[in-house]
């Protein structure tokens, strides 16, 4: 017989066949249960057990954090689908709603428990996006300062921050900001994404006198900025073949930001990059 369940110091209860129905389905209906399958030989479950454990704390009262030893309970992981270890699958309203397979960064965590988890903390956060969007750049940021200083590696927080400081034309607090972003937040794709827009953003004042490459650059970075991406992507072209030294660089890396914005599925993307290949070798 399967052993009943208990629970561990740190909050992340072992369920199995007698209490899965209770723990997690029934409490499901409630709020967010994730179970963690996996075995005692997985290596990679060993190594993200500290981790969820961490995260069971910090969500207490929003989501709960649970395992599951499928050597122990093989017909519950099989009703589940689960073939690979880890896997952690999210249960709401009484069914499976998300999974993630496989080792996975903190990160990734925390961003499956943020699509299923509101918090306090995530509401202020949508306040003080709102206020920025209004022009209440100094309120909002206060806030968004506390939430980073509270919660500092929560992806959400300093994205928000990062993107309302590039909004209110602080670039420079904005550059050291994503200089010194946390290891497990610098790793979120959202990161990546606002230091192209930054890289952009600080092209676009810089300027320089009219018909100059530099003053050209600025000009193609404010339209780019602005949504006219096809006649920015052809101007940084058009200056990469007559100048491509500028600037240590500065018309590669606003192409490639641009191409990081744009996303590889865009349709001036391809052959942009192809082109910028060629100017380069």
């Amino acid at each position: 017989m399967a052993a009943t369940a208990t629970a561990t110091a740190t909050g992340v209860r072992a369920v199995s066949t007698i209490d899965f129905d209770a723990v997690v389905l029934e409490r499901s209906l409630s709020l967010p249960v994730v179970v963690d399958f996996w075995a005692a030989w997985c290596a990679p479950c060993r190594t993200l057990a500290p981790i969820l454990e961490r995260l069971a704390a910090e969500y207490a009262g929003s989501v709960d954090i649970v395992k599951l030893d499928t050597d122990a309970e093989p017909e519950l992981a099989a009703r589940y689908g689960v073939r690979s270890l880890p896997t952690l699958a999210l249960f709401t309203r009484g069914e499976l709603a998300d999974a993630l397979v496989g080792a996975q960064p903190e990160a990734a965590l925390r961003t499956l428990l943020d699509r299923h988890v509101e918090r306090p903390a995530d509401r202020e956060r949508q306040a003080a996006l709102a206020a920025a969007g209004r022009g209440e750049f100094d309120a909002a940021l206060a806030t968004l300062e506390r939430l980073v200083a509270t919660e500092p590696e929560r992806p959400p927080h300093f994205l928000a921050l990062l993107g309302v400081l590039i909004d209110a034309g602080r670039l420079d607090d904005a550059a050291a900001r994503l200089a010194e972003a946390p290891i497990r937040v610098a790793g979120d794709a959202g990161v990546a994404a606002l230091s192209a827009r930054l890289e952009l953003a600080q092209a676009a004042v810089a300027g320089g006198a009219p018909g100059t490459t530099a003053a050209r650059h600025a000009t193609a970075a404010r339209a780019f900025l602005a949504g006219e991406h096809a006649g920015a992507v052809e101007t940084w072209l058009e200056l990469m073949r007559a100048e491509p030294r500028f600037g240590g660089g500065a018309l590669p890396r606003a192409l490639k930001a641009a191409f990081a914005l744009l996303g590889d599925e865009h349709e001036l993307v391809a052959a942009s990059r192809r082109r910028l290949a060629s100017l380069m070798h």
